[in-house]
């Protein structure tokens, strides 16, 4: 269990394809990259920081809210997001974002989930020193969406952060 309850879980897609998001071309030091990949539990060591490194007072907001991991974007994922076979999702955030929550939220709702995909994270690195601040500005990207940011409002804010997925 991560800080305030939030909890990191791993699931796993089986999936036989990879794909590079947002145009990240994949030079030969990266193919290589990819052919050793991290263990699950340093993924999900990089994945806890990146939760950690979130301010405490939104922290401390986040709730009924779990944070997964798996290795890729699902099929049914894929055609839901509308994504060609050379694009894919580094994370992505399921849920009703707090700003939307009436009074009637709550009871027996099922917590919204935040995915961060291994693969496309790992082959989005140029080097195994870049995964670590991928997994962080993914976390961060995702947390805004729960906070209520729409991708718009989040890509400004990571540009004025100078952050970027």
């Amino acid at each position: 269990v991560c800080t305030h309850g939030v909890r990191v879980t791993r699931v796993q897609f089986s999936a036989s394809r990879h794909w590079i998001s947002n145009g990240v071309e994949v030079g030969e030091t990266a193919v290589r990259f990819c052919l050793a990949r991290m263990k699950q539990k340093e993924f999900e060591q990089l994945v806890e920081k990146g939760i950690a490194a979130i301010p405490e007072k939104f922290r401390r907001m986040m709730d009924n809210v779990i944070v997964v991991i798996a290795d890729e974007p699902s099929e049914k994922i894929r055609r839901e997001h509308g994504l060609s076979a050379d694009e894919t999702l580094l994370g992505l955030y399921e849920g009703i974002p707090r700003t939307e929550r009436g009074v009637e939220y709550g009871g027996l709702v099922m917590p919204d989930t935040i995915t961060i995909f291994r693969l496309p994270i790992e082959e989005a690195a140029r080097t195994p020193d870049d995964i670590p601040e991928i997994v962080a500005n993914t976390v961060w990207h995702e947390i805004a969406h729960y906070f209520g940011m729409k991708e718009d409002e989040v890509r400004a804010e990571e540009a004025r952060r100078g952050k970027t997925r």
